[in-house]
């Protein structure tokens, strides 16, 4: 059974957006460059190693989904910045040099606040736009309530409008017991 921190996590990876993904993705990578820097300066080898590595390989995942039929100068772009963070890594992990972390760390806090940015940006625009959606809506039911045409002599309270569905009776041969 899985611990409930990691269920936790995997219905926030399920139910993120793409561009939460993205968020948790750099959020993943600076932590682990993080732990892979304290590591260096303690100078446990195998924690800098492992910890390095998953940097890395969110990087290069990163870099993999980038979409370059989209548009490939931006994409262009990003992938040299991708390639030079984890060129960094990966020397930081040969080298064990905390200065060469801190190069990429830099960059990925950077990159990290531009996707933060963004995030609120498109929930922004989206909130204006269920805004004038939801305000539509109302109109064009406020509308369509004035248009409905209105019967002479009020509808007594037991009979239906005539667009509902009437329920049948039951057959008196059924009952509720079978």
């Amino acid at each position: 059974m899985a611990a409930p921190s990691q269920e936790y996590l995997k219905t926030k990876v399920m139910t993120a957006s793409p561009e939460m993904l993205t968020l948790m993705l750099w959020d993943g990578a600076i932590r682990f460059a993080e732990q892979g820097k304290d590591a260096v300066l303690k100078k446990d080898i195998e924690g800098s190693y492992k910890a390095l590595v998953r940097s890395q390989r969110i990087i290069m995942e990163l870099n993999s989904s980038l979409k370059h039929s989209v548009n490939p100068d931006l994409c262009s772009k990003l992938a040299s910045l991708y390639n030079f963070i984890h060129r960094r890594l990966v020397d930081a992990n040969l080298k064990k040099d905390p200065h060469l972390i801190d190069d990429a760390l830099e960059i990925m806090r950077h990159q990290r606040e531009t996707w933060a940015m963004l995030i609120d940006q498109l929930t922004k625009e989206r909130a204006a736009e269920a805004q004038g959606t939801m305000t539509a809506n109302v109109g064009a039911v406020a509308s369509a309530a004035s248009t409905v045409h209105k019967s002479p002599s009020p509808t007594p309270r037991h009979a239906y409008p005539p667009f509902a569905v009437r329920p049948v009776a039951a057959p008196a041969s059924l009952s509720v017991q079978g």
